[in-house]
């Protein structure tokens, strides 16, 4: 309950540092993605809240499709 009351007082929009910080690290770990998948290497993704392991390349069609 203490965390559903603590996010819902949070409302502040994040500063411009914090924006640019996530899209650096965004581009950061699509890179590292894409690296995997030209060596047709494994990325540990979760989904529906379970960690899975899947190629890096079926991993960049997921987000894609977003």
């Amino acid at each position: 309950m203490k965390k559903l009351r603590d996010r819902q007082m949070n409302k502040k929009q994040p500063s411009k540092m914090a924006k640019d910080g996530l899209k650096c690290l965004r581009k950061a770990v699509r890179e590292e993605v894409e690296k995997k998948a030209l060596l047709n290497q494994y990325v540990i993704i979760s989904r529906n809240g379970k960690t899975c392991r899947v190629l890096a390349k079926e991993a960049l069609k997921i987000t894609k499709d977003r």
